[in-house]
């Protein structure tokens, strides 16, 4: 069963069936549902290419490849999280203060901005929430959510 396909109100008895193996063994791995969406959740979660922002040339390339990042990962995540009854992802907060402070030092910071609000700024524009409304519910591709939360982040954020 694909990720990206997956019913949020799924048994354990119909994980084990679909991975091909008994009840027993997703039991032997996994106590109840909610640990067996834990694990899900921190095997697909976005684990920010630290290596691919820090090697970009600026801020703003290293926000395209966090977005990047984001959109590949969504998809498979939403379902996970929807199942697990949130759509908070607190992880992200570590790429976004990494981002602003990118932005301040490379002097592109907005003055009135204070890191911690610009930060919290961007958390918000990367929500899985806003990516399932304009993705999902607005019909967006993947390449226009890149590039219009992209414009919007550096707009609120940038001199």
């Amino acid at each position: 069963m694909a990720c990206a396909q997956a019913r949020a109100d799924f048994s354990l008895a119909q994980v084990a069936e679909g991975a091909g193996v008994s009840r027993q063994a997703v039991y032997l791995h996994y106590s109840d549902r909610p640990a067996l969406l834990a694990a899900l959740r921190g095997r697909l979660a976005l684990h920010a290419d630290a290596s691919g922002m820090e090697q970009a040339p600026s801020a703003r390339a290293a926000l395209s490849t966090f977005l990047a990042s984001l959109a590949a990962t969504y998809p498979n995540l939403w379902p996970v999280l929807r199942a697990a009854g949130t759509t908070e992802l607190p992880e992200r907060m570590e790429p976004c203060r990494a981002l602003v402070a990118r932005f301040r030092a490379e002097g592109a910071l907005a003055p009135h901005l204070a890191p911690g609000t610009a930060a919290d700024i961007l958390f918000s524009l990367t929500s899985p929430a806003l990516w399932h409304d304009l993705i999902q519910t607005r019909g967006w591709d993947a390449g226009r959510y890149r590039s219009h939360v992209a414009y919007l982040a550096v707009s609120a954020l940038t001199k």
